[in-house]
């Protein structure tokens, strides 16, 4: 099997070319060469995706599946569709469930459908009216459907992810700094109920089902109704062996306090505010083989990637999470009120 990641030099594009060559594909990967460097037993070929010139060391070599895992303006991704059309059987795009616009604040994100957004579009033609998160949702659709029309229904996969964790999370690091939070013990405060619901995704369950050439439209979130925040702060503790206790603090108390959701509390929203965040529809990605590990085994193995990383782990700037005086402070705070 030969496979092209376009990406594939941090974390989920990582994921997808080692799946691959676990599959023994060969391997090439389609980059500026300056996110990080090419994982080792791929192939590289430097290059820019908004540079038609760059584009053309693509036209013509044929690839059994493409993975397009950096793909966010239309108009861009319409270039490399295009050029591989002819020659690349199947084209799965990494898309986002904010490509709804009632996620997650609908109870069912999926009543008023997609956004609408443009095959063509640049970032110059987003709509004014929508903020940054709908903003990023919109031009994924127009990046869905620049892909559907070049290759089709049956020859392409529109993967909507939820919320990516897994080892190599560098840039956002939403569960690194959960698992680095416990394994430094202590009086853990954690958001809302132990029953509430999460659901994360793999990078490496999503890689391969990206490379199965399933075809169609997908939500590719994690398991909706499997594992809580209990399974989430237990496999945490068990993988670092901390002696860590946990105090489950009240969404609405916890939302009066002028704590940034997701960022600083990451992967929390108060329900009230955000009552789908985790309640996602993966039910035809699942019959198509979707296949989620089990949750403990992620943790574990996101533990033992921040323990090689050099100088140590340490928080991404979108996700510095609870600073340890501000967390005393809210634990104090609850405990009196």
């Amino acid at each position: 099997m030969d496979v092209l990641v376009i990406g594939g030099s941090v974390f989920l594009g990582r994921a997808v070319v080692s799946e691959a060559l676990k599959q023994g594909a060969d391997v090439t990967v389609f980059n500026r060469g300056k996110s990080g460097a090419t994982p080792d037993g791929a192939h590289q070929l430097v290059g820019d995706r908004t540079v038609d010139a760059d584009l053309e060391q693509l036209r013509g070599r044929h690839f059994d599946v493409v993975v397009d895992t950096c793909g966010y303006v239309p108009a861009d991704v319409a270039r490399s569709a295009h050029v591989l059309a002819g020659s690349a059987d199947h084209y799965a795009f990494i898309s986002s469930i904010n490509a709804y616009p009632g996620w997650p604040e609908d109870p069912d994100y999926t009543t008023r459908g997609p956004h609408d957004g443009s095959p063509d579009a640049t970032r110059d033609d987003v709509p004014e009216d929508l903020d940054a998160s709908a903003s990023y949702g919109w031009l994924k659709v127009g990046c869905e459907l620049a892909v559907a029309r070049a290759f089709g229904a049956d020859r392409s996969a529109l993967l909507r992810g939820g919320c990516i964790v897994g080892p190599d999370d560098r840039q956002v690091g939403r569960l690194p700094w959960w698992v680095d939070r416990v394994s430094r013990g202590g009086e853990v405060l954690v958001p809302g109920s132990p029953d509430d619901h999460v659901a994360l995704i793999d990078s490496r369950d999503l890689a391969r089902f990206a490379l199965s050439r399933a075809a169609g439209t997908f939500e590719t979130p994690g398991p909706s109704t499997r594992d809580t925040r209990a399974d989430l702060m237990a496999a945490c503790l068990a993988a670092t062996g901390s002696g860590a206790t946990f105090s489950y603090v009240d969404d609405d108390w916890l939302g009066t306090q002028e704590v940034a959701a997701w960022t600083e509390i990451p992967l929390w929203v108060p329900l009230a505010e955000a009552p789908s965040v985790f309640a996602h529809h993966s039910e035809d990605a699942e019959a198509a083989g979707l296949a989620w590990r089990p949750l403990a085994d992620t943790v574990a193995d996101t533990w033992a990637w921040q323990q090689t990383v050099e100088g140590g782990w340490q928080p991404s700037k979108s996700t510095p999470g609870l600073g340890p005086d501000r967390e005393r402070e809210l634990l104090a705070a609850w405990h009196a009120r």
